[in-house]
């Protein structure tokens, strides 16, 4: 019973979030170029996601770098950043993507035993690339090549239907997380400790990202697919020639310096 309530109330939000398809030939244009038929669900849930960053995870960040040194927020960094690695690794694996596992495997390996457990990236400075395969990537190999329309997840942030998925893959895939199985603290306190690294080290991109949007929503939107769109191409073995022309970069590009 609880199964099926749980069934209607999501459909009652998918049907109730569907914005109106344009009639109008330009609009139209936008309409399916934004590839966004829930945007009025999805801004609802965009605005609760800043709502949580306003409120807890900027004010933690904030209080992070005030009382964290610089080079000790990029060590932090690096170490969580670290903890990625298998996960990548997986997923190229399962990609197909033979030399790419072993150069992320390469990456790991190097930062672990002779970077202090990835707190120094000495495999940046030795000048080994830098991926970030994911469970979404993995399926669009796999055949999926549609996500399907633009989804904002509470908590996680912008994404679509495929790579939602490929959020709750990646949750199962991490090695890290296996060992951690058994001791709550580290399996849940490491994604929450290693979100407000991030958040902190993004701080000064997203706030002027921010304040130079006249709209937000649209502009993470517009980001997000384009970066997504780039990630693919490089997931599929294609360069970006002939591809579209990426305006924006959601990641910053201090990990690969």
């Amino acid at each position: 019973m609880k199964n099926y309530l749980l069934v209607l109330g999501l459909s009652f939000l998918l049907l109730t979030g569907c914005a109106a398809k344009p009639t109008d030939p330009e609009e139209l244009k936008v309409y399916e170029a934004n590839n966004d038929p829930l945007e009025p669900m999805n801004r609802v849930i965009f605005g609760f996601n800043q709502g949580l960053d306003k409120f807890l995870l900027k004010p933690a960040a904030k209080g992070y770098k005030a009382v964290t040194p610089e080079p000790a927020q990029r060590g932090i960094y690096n170490f969580f950043d670290n903890t990625r690695q298998p996960l990548y690794a997986i997923n190229a694996g399962l990609q197909g993507e033979g030399e790419r596992l072993g150069t992320i495997s390469k990456r790991f390996f190097m930062n672990t035993f002779f970077g202090f457990f990835g707190f120094r990236d000495t495999a940046s400075e030795e000048n080994v690339p830098f991926y970030t395969n994911d469970f979404g990537q993995t399926l669009y190999v796999w055949g999926i090549k549609d996500g399907g329309p633009y989804l904002v997840v509470p908590f996680f942030g912008p994404s679509n239907f495929r790579d939602g998925l490929g959020l709750l893959g990646d949750g199962f895939l991490n090695p890290i997380d296996w060992a951690f199985w058994h001791e709550p603290a580290l399996l849940y306190g490491r994604p929450a400790v290693g979100g407000v690294v991030r958040r902190a080290h993004a701080m000064d991109f997203l706030d002027s990202l921010e304040n130079s949007s006249t709209d937000f929503y649209a502009t993470v939107r517009t980001m997000t697919q384009q970066n997504r769109r780039k990630e693919l191409g490089d997931s599929d073995g294609f360069d970006d020639n002939g591809k579209a022309d990426y305006e924006f970069e959601f990641e910053t590009d201090d990990e690969e310096d």
